[in-house]
């Protein structure tokens, strides 16, 4: 899972250097209800913003497990922390949180991957429109996604009877 959170986001940063390069200096960075754009910036800015943002998110789910396992208990927020966290049951815990957090951030550079490209076809279009009717289907699935990841994280989070 590790490897496809890298490509994901190695797709992402393909994306954003493709995107400087064929879009034109003043790029839509945001769209209202309907996809006509309504925030502007310099291709310069948005592709900065863009790598930014990628690459915190990437450091964050990358290294996880590290944060997990340096973490002080009490600021961790699980169900049934004082079982998950014991001593005995920490590593395993913090192995099968970094896995769902490995997912999880898989997941969303997907999304993050279809907006940009999303993006890149509304500022290359005249006028600068979002598809929108795509962009909501992209994000549906991805809510659809991440309630069934909180539920199935939810559910494992119980201890064992």
């Amino acid at each position: 899972m590790r490897l496809i959170l890298f490509l994901s986001f190695l797709a992402n940063l393909i994306l954003a250097v493709i995107s400087f390069a064929l879009l034109p200096e003043r790029v839509a960075i945001h769209f209202s209800l309907g996809g006509l754009a309504d925030g502007w910036a310099s291709r310069a800015a948005s592709t900065a913003l863009m790598l930014g943002v990628d690459t915190l998110l990437f450091l964050l789910f990358w290294f996880s497990p590290t944060l997990l396992r340096h973490t002080p208990m009490r600021w961790v927020n699980l169900p049934h922390r004082a079982y998950w966290l014991s001593p005995e049951r920490r590593e395993a815990t913090v192995v099968r949180l970094s896995h769902r957090l490995w997912g999880f951030g898989t997941a969303l550079f997907v999304f993050l991957l279809v907006v940009g490209l999303l993006t890149l076809q509304a500022n290359l279009s005249n006028p600068v429109r979002l598809d929108e009717s795509l962009f909501l289907i992209a994000l549906g699935v991805f809510l659809v996604y991440v309630l069934g990841w909180t539920l199935r994280l939810w559910r494992d989070l119980r201890p064992p009877q």
